[in-house]
């Protein structure tokens, strides 16, 4: 198990899940369908991919200030991701982010600022335990224990 330090920018309880690893910047708006949680810009790396439930992990945002209201709708829909980790933040993702706790009491926490590239220390299937309340994330291989 390796442990991370970073900088929470959407808090939230502790939560552990399949890392989904994009090298490429990520936008909501147009690169996710809200309903389904696929990710529908067919440009991008993570392409037919869905983030629902995942630990989401990307370099940084890319793209439009509806990218709040599209993770808000993910949210709704029940299809966000169990929380998203990028090397350096934007506003618009903590937001949308903030909003899903104050609307559907859906916590997505958020971190970034890391020591170290966490797209590349990270893989897809990876399993990782988000802990905003210490700042940390802790990566594991192999399959969630349910009982944790």
């Amino acid at each position: 198990m390796k442990v991370y330090k970073g900088r929470t920018v959407v808090g939230g309880g502790a939560v552990k899940g399949e890392a989904l690893v994009s090298k490429m910047p990520f936008g909501f708006f147009g690169g996710v369908n809200p309903k389904t949680g696929i990710v529908i810009d067919e440009w991008h790396d993570l392409y037919g991919e869905s983030i629902k439930d995942k630990i989401l992990i990307y370099p940084e945002g890319r793209g439009s200030t509806v990218g709040a209201a599209i993770i808000l709708e993910l949210a709704r829909c029940g299809c966000a991701p169990k929380a998203i980790l990028f090397n350096d933040s934007e506003i618009i993702t903590a937001t949308g982010g903030i909003l899903s706790e104050k609307f559907y009491s859906k916590e997505i926490p958020m971190m970034d600022r890391f020591a170290c590239d966490v797209t590349r220390k990270i893989k897809t299937g990876d399993i990782v335990r988000v802990n905003p309340p210490e700042d940390t994330i802790e990566v594991m291989e192999g399959a969630i224990d349910e009982d944790e």
